[in-house]
């Protein structure tokens, strides 16, 4: 499924081996989402909000080609986290951009969990806004769901500086699913690196609501429909959905609620075996992006998204290990079919980020290195113009400190300014 945006998220640490690399990558996963009206998204793809449908901006260096290779200056890296700290508003809510009035929760939710390693206080204050803000019930009649927001700031208190912010809900949400999971995610992630018992605790009831959210909308054949109405089921989606039932389920078990944690557990192993037996084809070799009245609808030669990229995310959320066969088929594949996405050289005008941490996944450390110098020279020493925003800026920070593990494993060697 592809995201709203306007854009595109997963992992911290990496080892030396491609298996404990996977593992921790489930932790920092972003995907595309994109926002088109409901029946062109089951004509052309997920999530009604992609990148291409922002405002374009005037850029003339897109494929210019990186000077250094894996060099990310550590004044840029010290700026973009700043950045990326800045989209925070003072409710706590994740804006697309500081200068943004858009809160898209599929996007902040991925873009958070790098707030756990800057600020966890951050993270925390944006997950009870979260959460503070589910519909009981959405106009679907669902419950646990989050619309959209339009913000609107405004000055308190002109002596004291102090800020405010009104929300105004859409009443509306790309994907009910995919907001769900990957906010399980991100309290997983946050439990994990923080052990804040008080916050899990004190919102268990929540945010099992939210988790409640993906049951309800799972089919007969396991897969989970993107949002009530829709009879479309995505490949990307259900991927997020996985791991995040997965997340949630190892905390619930931790906490000794092994009935739900197994109940919840058993819904992601029906989503995997959805994927497996229902939008896997053996003769094509690769698994249909999309399943709905139209069929299932599988990557068109050339075609980046969702085509393409809905691949990757079975390995970025543990669906199949880089070591898979048909991992290492789906990232040869990616690349002959993309050759010098790392450098911009692609039919979508989005950085992808989320794409140079699968490439980090699958042991491809040099393209995802590219990626990084590509970034820096084409978005960050200019700005930050469109189509840069919150999911690319937090996957950044992400793929930077891979790039040092990386380094300091003399998986690849960086020239850091």
């Amino acid at each position: 499924m592809v995201k709203l945006i306007i854009g595109h998220a997963r992992l911290i640490l990496i080892v030396i081996s491609i298996t404990s690399l996977l593992a921790l990558t489930f932790f920092l996963t972003e995907y595309p989402e994109n926002p088109i009206e409901l029946a062109n998204i089951e004509q052309n793809g997920p999530r009604s909000f992609h990148p291409g449908n922002m405002p374009a901006a005037t850029r003339d260096n897109t494929n210019r080609e990186p000077s250094s290779p894996g060099a990310i200056r550590l004044e840029t890296l010290s700026q973009e986290k700043n950045w990326l700290t800045r989209c925070q508003l003072p409710n706590g809510a994740l804006a697309q951009t500081p200068d943004s009035d858009r809160v898209i929760p599929y996007f902040s939710n991925l873009a958070a969990r790098t707030l756990i390693e800057l600020d966890p206080e951050s993270a925390r204050r944006y997950m009870v806004w979260y959460l503070s803000n589910l519909n009981r019930p959405d106009r679907w009649g669902l419950t646990g769901t989050i619309y959209d927001f339009k913000a609107e700031r405004y000055i308190s208190d002109t002596d004291m500086g102090i800020s405010g912010v009104v929300m105004k809900s859409t009443r509306n949400y790309d994907s009910a699913d995919s907001y769900a999971a990957t906010f399980l995610s991100l309290v997983a992630d946050y439990y994990r690196k923080t052990g804040d018992i008080d916050f899990l605790q004190g919102h268990l009831d929540d945010i099992n609501l939210v988790a409640k959210v993906i049951e309800d909308l799972q089919d007969k054949d396991g897969l989970v429909f993107v949002k009530p109405g829709s009879r479309t089921k995505y490949l990307m989606d259900n991927a997020e959905n996985y791991r995040g039932l997965m997340d949630w389920s190892s905390v619930l078990k931790e906490q000794g609620d092994m009935s739900l944690a197994s109940q919840y557990k058993d819904v992601a192993a029906k989503i995997k075996y959805g994927i497996d037996q229902t939008l896997y084809s053996e003769e094509l070799g690769t698994y249909a992006w999309s399943l709905s009245f139209l069929g299932r609808r599988f990557p068109r030669e050339g075609k980046w998204y969702p085509d393409g990229v809905s691949q990757l995310y079975l390995v970025t959320c543990g669906v199949i290990s880089p070591q898979d066969p048909k991992a290492i088929k789906i990232w040869h594949d990616f690349n002959e079919s993309f050759p010098g996405w790392e450098s911009g050289k692609k039919k979508d005008e989005f950085p992808w980020s989320s794409v140079a941490i699968a490439s980090f996944i699958m042991g491809d450390y040099h393209r995802a290195l590219r990626f990084l110098a590509w970034a820096e020279e084409t978005f960050l020493i200019n700005g930050r113009t469109y189509p840069w925003y919150v999911l690319e800026s937090s996957n950044l920070v992400t793929l930077t400190k891979l790039a040092d593990k990386a380094n300091e494993a003399n998986l690849a060697p960086l020239a850091r300014n």
